[in-house]
């Protein structure tokens, strides 16, 4: 019989339990040299786009963000190998230099750049490119820096999310999507099945050169931003950020066709299949990872969608913890969230168009998603 272990991709699984700086680079140094070598990814004297999950102003240990000792460690192994890197995001809201500093500050990025001599990306102009084998989009505003490049590491946070059940390192492609025109594209793209393809049609054309996957301690239960921080002990990489998120869902009990994303990928072929090398992902494996009722089944996902509105899952703010500052307001897409005269949030359900933007980008984490008891019985 063929050997076909050189038609698949390879993926590294390292096992990783702690954010401990050298724990960190021995594991994110075994998934470059598992997968050939960071030589034989990046060149010298090449500019190597670091893209790092920066959704909001979290502190590390909040488990929202990338951590800065996987950001560093990259950027050393990068550096090691005589390029330079440039950290980026775009995260939710205005994609300015003082909306940015914040974030680079409180995320730990300022200190990793202080510390490695990295470059802080603080280009803000925009670029945009045609995509002819776009399913969902053709053209794309990207942010500018992706022209100054020479390639782009993809680096994920392992959580739950409420729309494509996972996020991981082809969603966090999404954070190319320069500021406020993230708000344009979830109204354009309002069906999952749709939105997830445009996600796909991102990173065709961003097309990164290796994917890195934080999930060391990832997030559960109603993430991106409000669930909960939950151990996984593992950092995973590889050239293809679609294969990485295929062994990221398994570690915590997903299947392919419960992730929108990946299930997008399968039906276009742009899933490979793919060769585990490093640890053995059995014993890794989370089973009681909490994902959000009715999300573990994944063609529901989509019938939710077509619900009726009283059935359909809703954001609800509970205006327990929130101070008013409008963020939900002025990051709905749909214009369906108003501010009252004591400035708290309400949501016209009939013009929500359950893109959870309000949830994921809400500092306070004052918004929780309803959904229909009956859902829990599909966990």
């Amino acid at each position: 019989m063929a050997d076909t272990r050189e038609e698949k991709v390879l993926v590294a699984l390292k096992a990783c339990r702690t954010y401990d700086e050298q724990a960190v680079q021995d594991a994110v140094d075994a998934l470059f040299d598992l997968c050939g070598g960071i030589e034989r990814i990046v060149r010298p004297g090449q500019r190597v786009l670091v893209k790092l999950n920066l959704l909001m102003k979290r502190r590390p240990e909040e488990a929202t963000t990338t951590h800065p000792a996987v950001a560093k460690a990259i950027v050393r192994a990068v550096q090691k190998a005589g390029a330079t890197p440039i950290l980026a995001d775009s995260p939710g809201g205005t994609y300015t230099r003082g909306h940015l500093q914040g974030i680079y500050q409180t995320c730990g990025m300022l200190d990793v750049a202080q510390e490695t001599g990295c470059i802080l990306n603080d280009d803000f102009c925009v670029t945009s490119r045609y995509l002819s084998s776009g399913k969902a989009a053709r053209h794309l505003d990207l942010i500018g820096v992706l022209d100054q490049v020479d390639c782009v590491i993809t680096v994920g946070k392992l959580k739950t999310h409420g729309l494509t059940t996972m996020t991981g390192c082809v969603k966090n492609l999404y954070g190319t999507i320069p500021g406020t025109t993230k708000v344009e594209y979830h109204a354009r793209y309002q069906d999952v099945s749709l939105f997830s393809d445009m996600l796909l049609d991102i990173c065709e054309a961003v097309k990164p050169c290796f994917a890195i996957l934080d999930a060391v301690i990832g997030m559960e239960g109603e993430g991106p931003s409000g669930g909960r921080p939950r151990e996984i002990g593992a950092l995973i990489g590889g050239r293809s950020p679609h294969a990485v998120d295929a062994v990221g869902a398994q570690l915590i009990g997903l299947e392919t066709k419960q992730v929108t994303t990946l299930e997008a990928a399968a039906k276009r072929g742009l899933l490979p299949e793919y060769d585990l090398v490093g640890e053995p992902i059995d014993p890794m494996i989370i089973c009681d990872f909490d994902i959000p009722m009715g999300l573990r089944r994944g063609s529901w996902v989509r019938m939710m969608n077509k619900l009726p509105q009283r059935l359909r899952p809703r954001p609800v703010f509970t205006h327990r913890r929130c101070d008013g500052c409008g963020t939900c307001a002025r990051a709905c897409p749909a214009k369906a969230i108003t501010m009252d005269a004591q400035r708290r949030p309400h949501v016209d359900i009939r013009a929500c168009i359950r893109c959870y933007c309000c949830q994921e980008l809400c500092p306070k984490t004052d918004v929780e998603i309803k959904r229909n008891p009956i859902f829990a019985l599909l966990k």
